[in-house]
């Protein structure tokens, strides 16, 4: 591992915030917090729905590029978590990229969320049916001619994160770095503690708080995950905060050692997804860190 570092973030601004602005408020910036440039300039966004077909169904995606953009431009792609959906996505980090001058791209995953906007059921998603579809929106995207192909960069959170990971090994050609925020590597583990055998998994059960299929665990009762992860050797950033009760932080510790050329970032005091402050420290060091592979 290059390099690790700890950025300590306190909370006791934002409970401020929240006495003075109104718990309403500080409650949405919390969830969305208001996206700004990391640069100088601040560049207007546009927003063009463009799908993605994938393997039989349509994915819903949006193509966010900056309104005065010439040319092809580094883009990077995002992938959301699990029961999640492509704006937590475009509010915060896509939209601080494009406003900083590099493209983004989201969309939702087939099956990713209960209202998931490319359609299908949570009981057909597993992370591998997630790859999938991450194989095709990378191909798709590595074809518009608006993208600098050399300089395609994936970013993913949660469950998007590990689909990131085991996704990125098949596009080292493509794929510049790799950015995963609290990526749930646990969850093969999960599965394996929560079943004994393929045999044992019913055909539907509870994950996470969401219904899901027997096609979600049957893979993963054997799978090694670090060993799949580790085929990607190009650069890693990986962000986990240290409170995260989802996906315990010693998976982003693990995964920063298995990786050939990775930083680790972990945020003091953060939980699973991080509050608004987190968020955008997450997305300014995202930022800087792909500024940096560019070419």
């Amino acid at each position: 591992m290059d390099s690790r570092k700890k950025i300590i973030i306190g909370s006791a601004a934002a409970i401020a915030g929240a006495a003075a602005v109104g718990v309403s408020v500080w409650s949405l910036r919390n969830i969305f917090p208001r996206a700004h440039s990391f640069e100088e300039q601040t560049h207007k966004v546009t927003v063009e729905k463009r799908p993605v077909e994938a393997n039989g169904h349509t994915l819903y995606g949006e193509f966010m590029r900056p309104a005065d953009a010439e040319g092809a431009l580094p883009t990077v792609i995002c992938c959301h978590g699990f029961g999640s959906s492509y704006m937590l996505c475009k509010q915060t980090m896509a939209m601080c990229f494009v406003k900083s001058g590099i493209q983004a791209y989201v969309f939702d995953f087939y099956g990713g969320a209960v209202t998931s906007k490319s359609g299908g059921k949570m009981t057909e998603m597993s992370i591998f049916t997630e790859r999938e579809d991450l194989n095709a929106v990378i191909d798709a995207v590595a074809q518009m001619p608006e993208v600098d192909t050399g300089n395609l960069f994936l970013l993913g959170e949660s469950q998007g994160a590990c689909v990131s990971g085991i996704t990125a090994p098949y596009h080292m050609d493509r794929i510049k770095a790799l950015v995963l925020y609290y990526p749930a590597f646990c969850i093969p583990e999960d599965a394996q503690k929560r079943h004994a055998t393929v045999d044992d998994i019913p055909e539907t059960e509870k994950v996470f708080g969401q219904k899901v299929g027997k096609v979600y665990s049957e893979k993963l009762m054997d799978y090694d995950i670090f060993r799949e992860i580790s085929g990607y050797t190009k650069p890693v950033l990986i962000i986990h905060g240290n409170a995260d009760k989802l996906v315990p932080v010693e998976y982003g510790r693990r995964a920063a050692d298995v990786y050939q050329d990775s930083e680790y970032v972990e945020l003091e005091g953060e939980d699973h997804g991080f509050s608004g402050r987190g968020k955008m420290i997450a997305a300014e060091t995202s930022y800087q860190f792909i500024k940096e592979h560019i070419d």
